[in-house]
């Protein structure tokens, strides 16, 4: 209740003054100058009390019920001002799901009216879970909150529209269970554009496949009449191993897209995990010095594309360093957290990578030279994790992958 007692008290400031009782809000004022330096809890029940005070000895009770009045009031309208300009639906039902508040949102998103919803039975508590908001309501009154759920909800004209809604109880003064406010939004052309660019991807990778294997074919053809070093013809071998590996991270992208949540993350023994990949970086790479620091026993959960994340960023290292890089892979662990990083002695990470790395989006000012990055970063993001890039120890860059223990 502490942001509502606070926002009256900001309410009553202002009606105070509005109403010509200076000397009232004057006390209020020097009340809050003494109490500044407590702590928000503390300052807010200091300000209560003093307000109650002030209300009894510096106006009668009249004066003190119309000041009440005009604040609740002015704090009411701001409240309906929110719910009727919001771009999403608001619905307010009460305990037994009949609605009690129906805002514009709700009407352009379902749309029934106001008049047609109000008092309509939206949800049920032995709603079915196949139902549109399924056993929510029940949900609810055990006290949970729902965040970000998916379903199909009848639009009036028949159809059905994709929502994600989110819900929060409500709660009567002896704390017994009084209804649920949903805040729901349509998410049907982010769907619907979802849906359209698996397919592209899927037939692109085909294609794409297709096509190199053909090209790679012919290229064997022609590399049997030229020489075994020929740069011409490794030129392309790299060029074709390089659209190959384009599409298997399309693939991968997919992957990410279509597994959201607990559901996609497993639990991975961190040590064994950075242990094997360097081994087996080791065996392929050997110009390069590998070192491993990985105490046992050290789990995290992540996203089961993990490993991929850990190869790109082990790759990464290798390929931007000199010609004869050393790379170090260390695993640790901090508090509930588990963390690993791989550091290089290379040059230091591009500007524009780094930026990948850092930031949210791509946009024409950071983009990176490959999708490797942009991949190491999604999976970390789809793993609840946090991605860090300092200056390593060695002369490079260290990238740190802090995730869930």
């Amino acid at each position: 209740m502490r942001r509502q007692e606070e926002q009256l008290v900001g309410a009553l400031f202002d009606v105070l003054e509005a109403e010509g009782h200076g000397e009232a809000r004057q006390r209020l004022l020097r009340a809050y100058d003494s109490t500044a330096s407590e702590s928000r809890d503390e300052l807010i029940e200091r300000l209560i009390a003093e307000l109650v005070t002030v209300l009894n000895e510096q106006l009668d009770p009249e004066e003190g019920a119309d000041a009440l009045t005009d604040a609740i009031e002015f704090l009411f309208d701001r409240l309906v001002s929110v719910v009727e300009v919001a771009p999403v639906a608001i619905v307010v039902v009460d305990a037994d799901g009949a609605v009690q508040l129906w805002n514009d949102g709700a009407e352009r998103l379902f749309g029934w009216t106001e008049a047609d919803a109000l008092g309509s039975r939206l949800v049920s508590r032995e709603a079915e879970a196949t139902e549109p908001f399924g056993d929510s309501l029940s949900r609810l009154e055990r006290g949970e909150r729902l965040t970000g759920v998916e379903t199909r909800h009848p639009h009036r004209d028949g159809s059905l529209v994709d929502i994600r809604y989110w819900a929060a109880p409500l709660r009567d003064r002896d704390g017994a269970f009084d209804g649920a406010t949903y805040v729901a939004t349509d998410v049907g052309e982010r769907k619907r554009r979802e849906q359209r660019l698996t397919v592209l991807n899927r037939v692109l990778r085909h294609n794409i496949r297709n096509d190199v294997n053909v090209v790679f074919g012919h290229l064997e053809a022609l590399a049997a009449e030229r020489p075994d070093d020929d740069p011409h013809v490794e030129a392309m071998e790299r060029r074709l191993a390089g659209i190959v590996d384009l599409s298997d991270a399309a693939r991968r992208v997919e992957r990410l897209q279509d597994s959201e949540g607990e559901a996609s993350r497993t639990t991975f023994d961190l040590s064994a995990l950075v242990s094997g990949r360097v081994e087996e970086f080791e065996a392929t790479y050997a110009e390069a010095e590998f070192t491993v620091e990985a105490p046992g026993g050290v789990e995290a959960v992540a996203h089961d594309l993990l490993p991929y994340a850990l190869d790109n960023l082990l790759e990464n290292a290798v390929e931007h360093s000199g010609p004869s890089p050393r790379v170090r892979a260390a695993v640790r662990e901090a508090g509930d957290r588990a963390l690993f990083a791989v550091a290089d002695d290379g040059p230091g990470l591009p500007a524009h990578e780094r930026e990948v790395l850092t930031r949210s989006n791509e946009t024409q000012l950071t983009h990176s030279t490959g999708m490797g990055i942009w991949l190491v970063r999604w999976i970390v993001r789809a793993s609840g994790g946090e991605l860090g890039v300092a200056e390593s120890d060695i002369g490079g860059t260290e990238i740190t992958v802090t995730l869930r223990g």
